[in-house]
């Protein structure tokens, strides 16, 4: 018995192997079923909102849009709205959800697009929302305060 040490030493390396495998297999699945029960909450909750405010300003004659990034569970979901007038004053701007692997849930993010600037950057409130948190009321409350923020002129610099 000779080698007692060193097959000891490689048993021991194939275990530690097959852990961090088992490890990394457990995380993935753990990843693929946040990034699964974020797209139940994209479609269950927050694309029902977002399409319940799209109906309020297109009845009073305004564009609104829902524009969810289907090629993965996990895109971001956004409320696009367009106030603008005739006269030539714009007022428009997005409301964004989006994913957070990294924390397991979700923050919110604006952008606005003003007449006397060309570009659009959405800027998250780093607020970050477990998934749990996620309900009706709350996006609600969000979509709301974006559209009457953008009414209000509040989101332009």
């Amino acid at each position: 018995m000779a080698y007692e040490r060193l097959d000891e030493a490689l048993r021991q390396l194939k275990t530690d192997r097959e852990r961090e495998e088992a490890s990394e297999k457990q995380q993935k699945k753990a990843d693929e079923q946040a990034r699964m029960r974020f797209g139940q909450i994209k479609s269950a909750v927050i694309g029902p909102i977002f399409n319940e405010v799209v109906a309020h300003l297109e009845a009073e004659g305004f564009f609104g849009e829902t524009v969810d990034g289907q090629s993965d569970a996990s895109d971001p979901i956004s409320l696009n709205v367009n106030l603008s007038d005739d006269e030539g004053f714009s007022r428009q701007g997005t409301l964004q959800v989006r994913f957070d692997l990294d924390k397991y849930g979700c923050e919110f993010g604006k952008s606005t697009m003003s007449k006397t600037s060309s570009t659009n950057q959405i800027v998250f409130d780093n607020e970050y929302h477990d998934l749990d948190e996620i309900t009706m009321e709350l996006v609600r409350e969000k979509a709301e305060q974006f559209v009457l923020d953008l009414i209000a002129g509040k989101l332009f610099h």
